[in-house]
């Protein structure tokens, strides 16, 4: 119950989890997804774009054509007066910028320099579509930007009134600046042919840096603010004149076209035009969508909470439940029926199966294993028996010859001999104990350098009457650049000499045997490869895994005992080595054995 409760808590705090940082997420992706609806709507809406485009635009257009100044004062009283009519009512704010993206006339009163932020594709969406269209980060409205362009305007000629304008004093005090060091150049650097008789003398003026009454007369009449005190500097690459107003800074471009004088602001002649319009709906309508999500994800919360509390229960509690009453009736070894049930796909039943499946070679493994103990301790008797019995019954004669009234000196002569007897017997069980405690304690090596075929030339030298006599031929393939390694050479002897023997008397009706040594490269280590195989009768697959136990043997009827592959096998290990084994029935049997090129210690 507590393992329930505690994963239920856990998946239930994961879905939680889950479910919030969604709700986070979704509720971004609707807001993102309102404004973008919110923008097209905009884009469609034929009456803001009308206000932007037509009716904002072109007064501030025709402001700034009029005056070809910026007049921060002008711009405000202007956008002041259109915020009066009727349509601008959604309007919250109208910023102007010149010649960059810094607003320099709003609606608003501007507490400090505001700049908006245009990035390329911005400039290109305005200039393929004439204004762009986006919503306002934490404001719910709508901006509307637009570029604007400052034509030249043409000087008309100048009115009566516009002379009146100008006092006496001015006037005078205007024709004496102009008179005093006027001297006429030959050539003038801005000339312009074809004009009236009526535009010369002013053009001589101009090309000294000054400009006649008339011209000024001309600049009041046609509201261009201009100071007396501006100057006149010659622009001879465009054949016009730059005049720079000392009071306001302004710089405007004078060029005379068709005997008419055009004038147009130098410098900063375009800017944008960015109008706010409030959209009231949209925070209504994020609102109401976030609502709405909010029910939604509780609604699934509870749904996920039930379904993940039913599907632990069904694919996870149940189970580990039967899990758990397999492992508690592990005891009696009843698992066949658990083998034949039902398992499911998922890792809990395939950990299941496996467990039964383990429980049932644990059972079989120990099986054999107690089989394996009653033959080992078959073959032990076995080994002890005969020794004892001859033991006895030399025991028996011996008592009934020293038993006689008279013992003779035959008789002493036969008591030595079966002592003989005795004392050979003795020996092999000493033997046979001897070889009992090697099975069951690490062997103790004692290491020299040897060199394995050498070792091996030396071991089949014992073998060569035995292989005339078999007709088996052995074929060596030795390395002849394997270096020498550390072994204990009697040990190794004893192990060579027992795989050799078991594949001699594996051919009963002749054959061959292969020994061949290799130097191996395996991960970076180097080990020595000694292969022995032979033509013989083959090992029974279901004996491959039994022939390293203890006095197990297929050769009883020949006086086997089955110690021979056993100590082998310790032996090998001992030195840091391992063995492995090929066989087929019919086709023979192949040993290879690898050993660590490097020093093996005791």
């Amino acid at each position: 119950m507590r393992l329930q409760w505690k994963y239920s808590l856990i998946i239930n705090l994961t879905v939680v989890a889950v479910l919030v940082v969604f709700y986070f997420l979704d509720s971004v992706r609707i807001r993102r997804e309102m404004r973008a609806l919110h923008a097209l709507g905009a884009e469609q809406s034929d009456t803001l774009k009308r206000l932007a485009e037509n009716t904002i635009l072109n007064a501030v257009v025709t402001e700034l054509t009029t005056s070809q100044a910026f007049n921060v004062e002008s711009i405000n009283q202007i956008l002041l007066n259109l915020k009066q009519d009727p349509d601008m009512k959604d309007v919250l704010n109208v910023q102007v910028t010149l010649g960059n993206t810094r607003v320099r006339s709003s609606l608003l009163t501007q507490d400090e320099a505001t700049v908006f932020f245009l990035g390329e594709d911005d400039i290109h969406q305005i200039k393929t579509y004439g204004a762009k269209i986006d919503t306002m980060e934490g404001q719910d409205a709508t901006a509307i930007t637009v570029k604007y362009t400052i034509p030249p305007k043409q000087l008309e000629s100048q009115t009566s009134a516009s002379v009146e304008q100008i006092s006496s004093e001015e006037l005078e005090a205007w024709e004496k600046r102009v008179r005093e060091g006027i001297g006429l150049a030959p050539d003038t650097p801005v000339l312009i042919e074809g004009v009236g008789p009526e535009f010369i003398y002013q053009i001589a003026l101009l090309n000294q840096g000054k400009f006649h009454i008339d011209l000024y007369q001309m600049f009041v009449s046609n509201n261009i603010d201009l100071s007396p005190d501006a100057t006149v500097a010659i622009d001879q690459e465009n054949n016009r004149w730059q005049i720079t107003d000392t009071k306001t800074g302004h710089v405007y471009n004078l060029w005379l076209e068709e005997n008419n004088f055009w004038i147009h602001t130098a410098h900063a002649n375009s800017g944008y035009i960015r109008v706010l319009f409030d959209v009231p709906y949209i925070a209504k309508s994020i609102r109401s969508s976030l609502f709405t999500l909010a029910i939604f994800t509780v609604i699934v919360g509870v749904l996920l909470v039930v379904l993940i509390d039913l599907m632990t229960n069904h694919f996870i509690m149940k189970p580990l439940a039967r899990m758990t009453e397999i492992i508690q009736n592990a005891e009696t070894g009843k698992f066949s029926s658990y083998l034949h049930q039902n398992y499911g796909s998922d890792e809990i039943s395939k950990a299941t199966r496996n467990l039964v499946r383990m429980f049932i070679q644990l059972k079989t493994s120990h099986s054999r294993k107690i089989a394996a103990l009653g033959q080992f301790a078959a073959g032990v008797a076995h080994e002890i028996r005969n020794p004892l019995n001859s033991i006895g019954m030399t025991a028996q004669h011996l008592k009934s010859v020293f038993s006689q009234p008279k013992v003779s000196p035959e008789d002493i002569e036969e008591a030595k001999e079966f002592l003989d007897i005795v004392d050979e017997k003795i020996q092999e069980l000493k033997q046979t104990s001897e070889q009992f405690l090697t099975l069951n304690r690490p062997q103790k090596l004692n290491l020299t350098t040897v060199n394995l075929n050498d070792l091996l030339n030396a071991v089949l030298s014992e073998f060569v009457l035995v292989t005339e006599e078999a007709e088996v031929q052995i074929i060596r393939n030795f390395d002849p650049e394997l270096p020498d390694m550390q072994l204990d050479e009697m040990l190794m002897r004893q192990t060579i000499f027992n795989f050799v023997q078991n594949s001699v008397q594996a051919m009963p009706k002749s054959g061959s045997i292969y020994l061949t040594t290799t130097l191996e490269e395996v991960g970076g280590v180097s080990n020595v490869s000694l292969e022995i195989r032979d033509t013989g009768i083959g090992i029974p697959e279901e004996n491959q895994e039994r022939i390293y136990d203890a006095y197990f043997t297929t050769k009883e009827a020949d006086g086997g005992v089955g110690l021979g592959l056993a100590i082998s096998h310790q032996i090998i290990t001992a030195h840091q080595g391992k063995v492995e084994v090929r066989s087929k029935i019919g086709m023979g049997t192949a040993f290879k054995i690898t050993l660590p090129l490097k020093n093996t210690k005791s």
